[in-house]
């Protein structure tokens, strides 16, 4: 037999050998969801740059992405991170927005907040509630329900949620518009955020400015634990161990807290976690970017996150209409 045809024969029964046992698995399947069949929101409308102060510039505005299938859902609120001097509610190539949770068949809002470059502390939470007022204020006419509001927040929007759910019923940091309406949230998501500013002095600095920064008070005021109370919202809290951007102590302290005054949580350990839903970030030193490698893995890599976020929603707002 001519060589070349004989060196053919064998691939041609090589690979035939190989793909034997395969081929009855995925040949010519079809396959279907199963039932029960996820629900989503069919159809969105998405509302983009909606000032929630009067005059307010891209700073204080907040994007709203409402199901038009459907009317009367709860609404979750999502606050981007960014070290409070950078990121937006659109998200960015390293933060992308979360948006997930709208195909759960919720209403969402996406808020900006003053940054440090702008205004120090407390600017960024009173912006944050005067968002919350604005969208309680508003909520007949877009069609979502005001007393059903989640926020759900990372790194500094963390921090921010945390807050949020703290204050919830003491009137803290309520200035400016829709004072008829409360800043109060129905529960709060905090992702790997900074809560006890005395831990954190060089946070502390950058969010208080130098003239603050060494004052105990002036920490204590915007640091989530300080605000921790029997009757506040429940707070779920996601942290990585391996965090070089906030320790994973940060997180160990707000479940303190709230455990000292029986307040409700439920605190969930990614072990080897980083900074970030989907990657780990590690700041280079030389650089400063975030190039060092070593960061950890990305929050989501842990399979238990999505659905306890989703379970977690499901406990504590009503089920969006249709949706079982």
């Amino acid at each position: 037999m001519h060589p070349v045809r004989l060196l053919l024969l064998v691939v041609c029964v090589g690979l035939s050998g190989l793909a034997s046992p395969i081929s009855p698995i995925y040949a010519q399947t079809r396959t279907r969801t199963e039932q029960p069949f996820p629900t989503v929101s069919k159809s969105v409308s998405w509302i983009v740059n909606v000032p929630y102060v009067t005059g307010g510039g891209p700073e204080q505005q907040l994007d709203l992405y409402v199901p038009t299938d459907r009317h009367g859902e709860p609404l979750v609120v999502y606050v981007h991170g960014g070290g409070f001097d950078h990121g937006d509610k659109a998200g960015d190539s390293i933060n992308p927005n979360n948006l997930q949770w709208l195909w759960q068949g919720y209403a969402m809002a996406s808020i900006n907040y003053r940054l440090l470059q702008h205004a120090l502390w407390p600017a960024q939470i009173e912006d944050c509630k005067a968002a919350i007022r604005w969208l309680k204020a508003h909520s007949n006419y877009y069609g979502y329900l005001p007393n059903e509001i989640a926020v759900v927040g990372e790194s500094a929007g963390g921090h921010l949620a945390a807050m949020l759910a703290t204050t919830s019923g003491k009137r803290l940091f309520d200035v400016g518009e829709n004072l008829d309406q409360t800043s109060d949230v129905t529960c709060a998501v905090d992702l790997f955020g900074p809560t006890d500013l005395m831990r954190l002095p060089s946070l502390a600095a950058k969010l208080l400015g130098p003239e603050r920064k060494d004052s105990p008070e002036s920490r204590r005021n915007a640091s989530p634990i300080s605000c921790v109370h029997e009757d506040e919202p429940p707070i779920l809290i996601v942290h990585g161990t391996d965090d070089k951007l906030v320790p994973y102590e940060q997180a160990e302290l707000l479940a303190d807290a709230m455990e000292k005054v029986h307040a409700s949580y439920r605190f969930h350990t990614v072990v080897g976690g980083g900074h970030n839903p989907y990657f780990g970030l590690n700041t280079n030193p030389k650089t400063g970017w975030f190039d060092a490698g070593g960061g950890g893995i990305g929050l989501f890599e842990d399979p238990a996150v999505e659905p306890l976020i989703i379970e977690f929603l499901r406990q504590h707002l009503s089920c969006p209409c249709g949706v079982e």
